[in-house]
């Protein structure tokens, strides 16, 4: 009966430690298992975030290098840039990255705007002297001649007087010039970064269409019309006659 008794209490005790393992290996699977889900979630929304990122970075180092600088078309992409990386980049890492992304938009407007004046006075620079060979030799237009040397003496003598280009950015003038370029180079009809080449090409071809076969059709009415008083005076002698 004793034996009975321990026997007894030897498998309930075995059983109690099978059901306290059981238990142990459950909870432990489930803690493998949410772990699992956490880090497989981290890992989507890690790689959900580096493609928004890496297109936004890839988009602001195109900025940096547009053909006709426009701070218009920078503070689209930029703007454009944030939202869509607000709106498709969710989960754990979005805070991580969105601090590194407040940090790389920084830096690529802070770029920007130091290079854009530069580039811009550049580019008036060329255009003005563009401009004046244009209304000389091509369309032969004295007033666009003589607005495009103002503006060349105006940009030239301003900087050679106060020594640095620098300081003609604070002044109004410039800032009249610069909303002036701005409402040319980049608007929601028309980004003439983009469609800058194909329309200098037109204008060229046009320009040459103009100054070849636009002139000999005036020259040849005005030949027509002596060929026409002779032919007719000729007639008149040989009636006369």
């Amino acid at each position: 009966m004793r034996w009975q008794m321990v026997m007894l209490e030897f498998s309930l005790i075995s059983s109690t430690l099978a059901n306290i393992m059981l238990l142990s290996q459950h909870s432990s699977l489930k803690m493998i298992l949410k772990r699992n889900l956490l880090l497989a979630n981290e890992y989507q929304s890690s790689k959900l975030c580096e493609a928004r990122f890496s297109e936004c970075e890839d988009k602001m180092d195109h900025l940096q290098v547009l053909k006709l600088p426009s701070m218009a078309k920078f503070n689209a992409g930029f703007t454009h840039c944030n939202q869509s990386f607000v709106k498709e980049c969710v989960g754990p890492s979005k805070e991580s990255y969105e601090r590194r992304m407040s940090k790389m938009l920084a830096k690529s407007r802070a770029l920007f705007i130091k290079e854009y004046n530069n580039k811009l006075f550049n580019w008036l620079v060329t255009f003005s002297l563009v401009m004046v060979v244009i209304g000389r030799f091509v369309i032969k237009f004295f007033l666009l001649e003589i607005a495009a040397w103002v503006m060349f003496i105006f940009l030239e003598t301003y900087t050679r007087m106060f020594w640095s280009a620098e300081s003609l950015y604070y002044n109004p003038a410039w800032h009249i010039i610069v909303s002036s370029w701005e409402t040319i180079v980049y608007s929601p009809i028309l980004d003439l970064d983009r469609w800058a080449v194909p329309i200098v090409i037109m204008l060229l071809f046009g320009v040459l269409y103009w100054r070849c076969f636009g002139g000999r059709r005036k020259r040849g009415r005005g030949s027509l019309l002596p060929l026409y008083k002779n032919s007719y005076n000729s007639s008149r002698r040989s009636r006369s006659d």
